[in-house]
This record gives structure tokens, sequence and C-alpha cells, in this order.
């Protein structure tokens, strides 16, 4: 008689056949059983210890019925020559005792009574014995050997019962290591992890592990360990189980919970505050969840209660980094944005010789004492590389940038006694004084060049925004003009050449997008402008709202480290058809307002002010007081009432300005 039933033995041989492991389905349709007689015989198999299952487990994938090492061990012996390709209808042929051909019987044949023994009564097969051996008259007398045997027995046993006793109440230890009892881990850091319990006065051999209630797979046995390489688990608590049958009654647990968790932690805190006034303290407050690390710039803020508050004793000089992390380790990431609360500000374009002028130095001032305009922006260095004031920074000196035209500190005292604030524009990057200066002393990293090595002849020269010395010797103009009372620095240039960066050459650039170089140089200033408590913004092409990969001005990355951006958006310099304005010099609402809504669009959600340059200048057409009005006009309809008018030649049109905006 086989040892399995026939169905068992069948779902046997496919395990078998399939390298120990198979889903229900598989063998169903492999051996042509339904679900349910596959389930009965993977159950017998399994009570056999020759399969076992890791079930529909909550947080596991994959569930597969497996064979045990000792199912493969026995397995072929138990389905015999099915392997070979036998029915199960066969009878199966030779010995079904697992003995059989190990070299001894199973049982024990029962040994028979000897035949002269037969058919005596018991008092003459005494006599009959006693007459063999020779033994004559009444016995001997009985020795007392048996009682003292009996008494070692039963001193034999009381120790025995003892010992079982101790035994019994010998304490089970199980010890765990890899994941710690209420662990938060990420699910990525549970790959590789080993779950292993060390059993101490248990029988190991019994152990069942259940995860979240359902046996696991994969567990391996070492000795005394039990390991478990845990599976990806899905997010949320689980607990694993381990029980072990104490050595003569009981049972020994241990459980570890833990929770996987794979979310960053969320922080209430705004990407972008409202403007803020640029010499105030700022309060960056919001909440976080319990148990989260936050670091806010440099500093690790207090989160005990679930919400945090942290005051900065002045606005930032850009983006503020917060980090948070929790228990998992997870982490959340991003940049707060503080923008300062740029002041109303309606201005014009003053060059230093303009200043210089005694005409047109007191046009400037009736504009002011009139009321139309309420700053001045003031060249410190122009197109042409040269400083208008005396300058004590070491390069200009050594290059003859200083004209000396004024004093710079005296200039600004004097329009702050008229009531209106002080823009110091600085052409940053196109200089052909410092390019002469460079080439000459041999410092040709100083320049943007020609792909075979020639300074680029564009400008007259334009040197390398990624040059050390060249961005450091700006921020050395900028920083003397902060000292001497300057209210804003407004980069201009800042850019690269406009062409084809294929025709250029630019030291120290190892291709590819130059715009993260420009930023970079805006964040240098930012930081030490705001420290200076000077207000910052940057001239961009009217262009750049939507083109500024041409000239290397990405303006959604620039307005995190200026307070406001000026867009020169002149009617003159646009196409026609542009933003759909047939003739945009001829309309000078139409276009202002129409790429000055695109710069709004861009700059959406940044808080960061709009001061355009507005045209006040006639080159194909003639402007005259109502050109200027209607471009004030257009980008006032939009919201946006400050702005700054451009005339080289610095003699400006009072009628097309109007009073009320100073």
């Amino acid at each position: 008689m086989p040892l399995l039933a026939p169905a068992d033995r069948r779902v046997l041989r496919e395990l078998l056949s399939r390298g120990g492991t198979a889903e229900i389905g598989e063998i169903s349709a492999a051996v042509a059983l339904d679900n349910q007689t596959v389930q009965m015989s993977l159950d017998a198999l399994q009570e056999s210890g020759i399969a076992g299952q890791a079930g529909a487990v909550p947080g596991l994938r994959g569930a597969r019925w497996s064979l045990t090492p000792h199912g493969h061990e026995v397995g072929p012996s138990l389905v015999g020559s099915d392997l070979a390709g036998a029915t199960d209808d066969q009878e199966t042929t030779g010995p079904t005792d697992p003995a059989a051909g190990w070299g001894f019987p199973w049982r024990p044949p029962k040994p028979e009574a000897p035949l002269y023994a037969t058919g005596l009564s018991r008092r003459a097969r005494r006599a009959a014995d006693r007459a063999v051996i020779g033994i004559a008259g009444p016995p001997p007398k009985r020795r007392h050997g048996g009682r003292v045997i009996v008494a070692i027995l039963l001193v034999a046993a009381t120790i025995g019962v003892g010992f079982v006793a101790m035994n019994a109440l010998r304490v089970t230890e199980i010890t765990v290591s890899g994941i710690n009892d209420g662990a938060i881990v990420r699910p990525g850091g549970l790959v590789g992890t080993v779950l292993e319990f060390s059993v101490d006065g248990g029988d190991v051999t019994s152990a069942q592990m259940l995860l979240d209630g359902f046996p696991v797979s994969g567990v391996q046995r070492y000795d005394n360990r039990i390991v478990w390489p845990v599976p990806e688990l899905t997010e949320g608590a689980h607990n694993v189980t381990l029980d072990v049958d104490r050595r003569f009654f009981g049972t020994a647990t241990a459980v570890v919970t833990f929770t996987v968790d794979g979310t960053p932690p969320a922080v209430e805190l705004p990407r972008v505050f409202e403007p803020v006034a640029l010499n105030e303290p700022v309060v960056l407050a919001g909440t976080v969840e319990p148990g989260v690390s936050l670091q806010i710039g440099e500093q690790r803020v207090d989160t005990a209660s679930g919400s945090f508050s942290l005051t900065l004793p002045s606005p930032p000089g850009g983006p503020v980094p917060v980090i948070a992390t929790d228990a998992a380790g997870n982490i959340t990431t991003f940049d707060v944005i503080v923008p300062i609360g740029y002041p109303h500000t309606t201005g014009v374009h003053v060059t230093a010789a303009a200043w210089d002028h005694d005409g047109l130095r007191s046009s400037v001032v009736e504009l002011i004492e009139q009321g139309r305009i309420n700053a001045v922006q003031l060249d410190l260095k122009d197109e042409d590389g040269r400083i208008g004031h005396r300058t004590d920074v070491r390069l200009a000196q050594l290059t003859g940038a200083s004209r000396e035209l004024y004093d710079l500190r005296e200039v600004i005292d004097e329009l702050h006694d008229l009531g209106v604030r002080v823009i110091g524009r600085i052409v940053a990057f196109n200089d052909p004084t410092l390019t002469r200066y460079a080439v000459a002393n041999g410092s040709l990293d100083w320049v943007v060049q020609t792909p075979d090595g020639r300074p680029l002849a564009k400008y007259g020269g334009f040197t390398n925004f990624n040059n050390p010395i060249v961005r450091q010797y700006n921020l050395d103009i900028a920083a003397e003009a902060a000292e001497a009372g300057i209210d804003d620095i407004l980069w201009d240039y800042m850019r690269r050449p406009e062409g084809d960066l294929s025709g250029m050459r630019i030291p120290g650039w190892d291709g590819g997008d130059p715009s993260p170089v420009i930023v970079s140089f805006l964040a240098e200033a930012n930081s030490m402008l705001r420290e200076a408590q000077v207000f910052h913004g940057v001239s961009v092409f009217g262009i750049a709202a939507d083109r500024g990969e041409w000239v290397a001005q990405d303006i959604g990355a620039m307005s995190d480290h200026v307070d406001y951006v000026a867009p020169m958006v002149y009617p003159s310099h646009w196409g026609r058809g542009e933003y759909g304005v047939v003739h945009p010099e001829a309309q000078p609402y139409d276009i202002t307002r129409a790429s000055l809504a695109q710069f709004q669009r861009v700059l959406a959600g940044t808080n960061t002010a709009v001061v355009p340059w507005l045209q006040d200048f006639s080159m194909r057409v003639n402007y005259g007081p109502d050109e200027v009005r209607a471009q004030i006009d257009a980008a006032a309809d939009l919201g946006i009432s400050d702005w700054l008018l451009w005339d080289p030649q610095v003699t400006y049109t009072n009628e097309g300005i109007p009073v009320s905006y100073r």
C-alpha cells in the first residue's frame, strides 16, 4: 500500500518536476485536478513536513507552494516510479516498508514455543525445567535483592522527575537582531536586512514564524538561530511573531513590531512669503509632523510640539534651504523665498557725463522738483567700462577705468536731500576697458574669445562672466557704492553676448547652458547687498521672458536672487508681429502691455517686483509725450506702477510723465 494518496503523489510529482515550487493554479492545470483537491493534497504534504506555503500574506508579493528541504530529500522516493512515467492507478511494486533494503527487518518475527513445551500444564513445565537444570527438593530461600533494585529504581525515578521539573521550569529566551522593536524604516532600508531570532532553552525545530499573522517563506535555521531575509513590504505597521515549543511543555513567543514608511515628511511653510521690509525681522513659522527633525538654513529648529517658529533678524540674502527628516530617514527639501517689498519707483537714466553737465543735471533736478520722479538711476560703470566717480577699487585704478567726474558720496547725499532714491547702474560684463587691459597683460582668460583664441569683437570686448577676477571686480564696485550710501544696485549686461555659442570660447566654462553661471553671480551679489541693506535688481532683454536662453537670462532663476526685474521692453526693439502687434514701434501701448504681461506670467508666484525700462527716445518713429505716456499707462493697466525711463541723451519729455507718480 503506498504511503501517499494518489492525488497527493501527483501533486508531489508536479512540484518535483517544477524544481520544487509552483502556484495552486499551475499545479491544477498540469495534473488535471480541481483547485480544491490540489489544496487538500498540499495541506497533507504540509502536515508531513514535505511542503509549505507563504499564503496570502498582507504586504508580501507572489505567494507560492514550495518543497521543504525534507521534501526535496524524500520526495523522489515517495513518488517511486512516478518520476519515470508511472500512473497513480498502477500498484507500486516491491516492499512499501520504509525500512526495506536497509539490512534489517522492520518488525522482528514472533518467536514460537518449542514443540516439547506444548501441551504441558504450568506445574508440569516448572517441574520439567527444574529437572533439566538439575534442581531437586524444595526451592532455595528467597533473597531480598529485588527490593534493593526497586528502591534504586524509585530513587532514580525521583531524580528524573526532579530533572524533568527543573527543565520544565527553565526559561526559554529568544533574542532578536536585525530590526529593533518599534523601528521605523524606509522601504529601501529593508533591502538586505536579515531578521534573526536566537533561541536558548527551546525546541528550535518547532519554530513557526508569522508576518502579520500569516506564515512566511524563506526562513532558514542554523543550530539555535532562526534567520529570515526580509522581503519588500508595503508601507504601514507590521509585526513578526516567532513561536517556539519549550522543552517539555508550553510555548515561548517573541514579537518584533516595526513600521515601513517611505513617505517624505510634510512641512507646512510657505515656499514664497509676502514681500517684507528690507530692514525688519522675518518670522518663519509653520507646522510639521511629530518626530521630524527640521533645519532651516544653518539652524536646527525645535519641532517637539509639532509647530515651529524661527525669527531672522533681517530678510535673508537669497533662498533659504529647508531640510526635514523623519524617523525613517525620509527627507523633504525645498527653498523658502522671502521677497523684499520694493519701494514705489519712477525714475530716469542718468549717465556720469550728464550729471557732470550743468544743463542736463538741472533738467533731472527739475523732474524731481516737479514731482514726476522719485528715483535717479546714476551710472557707476557704463558700457565702455568707465567708472564716472573717484574709486578705490584697485583693478579700476590699474585699468584706468576711473574718470573721476564726481564724488559718489556727495552725489548720493545731494539726491537724498532732494528726497529721491539713488539707483547705481553697473554694466557688468560688457567692458571694453577691462578687455583691453586683460589682453595687454596676457590675461586672455578674462575675456570671451573666438574659437581661435582672439578676443570677441562684439561691443568692443566682452569679459568672461565665469572668471573669478572679473566677477570680483564688479562686486567690488557694488560694495564701494553700498558703503557710500547707494540705495539700489541695478545690473546691466548680466548675460552672455548674443549669437551662436559655438562661435564663442568662454575660458573655464565646460559647455552647456551658461545661465546658471549668471544666476550664481546674482546670488553672490544678493548676499552681499542684503547685508548692506541695499536693494538689488537686474536689467534683462524684453525677449527674455520666453527666449532667455538666447542670452543666458533665466528669468525665473534670476528672480530668486533679486528684489526686482527690469525688462527692457522698448517698443523700437520689437520686430513686427511680436505678440500679435502689427507695428510695435508705432503701437507703444499694445507692445508694452503684451510684453509685460508675459513677464508677469513668468514671475507669477515669485512676488518679485517688475520695474520696466520704457522708451523716451526716437528711432524710426518720433517719440513725444503721447508715446511715453502710452507706455506708462500700459504698465499701469497691468498693475505695474513702477518704471524707469531711458534716453541715452538724458533729455526727457516732462509732459509725458504724470506728476502723481512721486
